[in-house]
């Protein structure tokens, strides 16, 4: 049997650090998780005033509720990757990314139900501004 010993004047001058967990971004789909459609709409309001610009991929957006919970999918294409990275760390600021996005984009479109079919962003902040 071994003893780990513990010597505070050692280890009290170790610094924790907190590093911020770096989600990947899918060539061609995004997924997000919103808990509430109120999230959702304060997303897209801060979004409109954050960015200026409106994206082409952001044209590109689904809205779905699966579990009581709201999914946006956005479809990116290569030549959009770049530009969508800002938008991307914007968005989990709100949001949670899903992982395997493809596979779970399969399961909502089979059990979620459709909120805005295309251009979910801007259809959001037309009716709720």
């Amino acid at each position: 049997m071994t003893v780990t010993r513990f010597s505070p004047e050692k280890d009290s001058k170790k610094k924790v650090i907190a590093k911020r967990k770096i989600s990947n971004i899918s060539k061609n789909l995004a997924i997000y998780s919103f808990n509430t459609f109120d999230e959702y709409s304060d997303f897209c309001l801060s979004l409109s005033e954050t960015f200026k610009n409106t994206y082409d991929f952001l044209k590109k957006s689904v809205l779905y509720l699966y579990n009581s919970k709201y999914y946006l999918c956005l479809y990116i294409n290569n030549k959009n990757l770049n530009s969508f990275k800002p938008v991307h760390y914007f968005i989990i600021e709100f949001a949670s990314n899903i992982d395997n996005a493809n596979l779970f984009e399969s399961k909502l479109k089979e059990y979620g139900k459709i909120i805005f079919k295309t251009n979910a962003i801007n259809n959001c902040i037309k009716h709720f501004k």
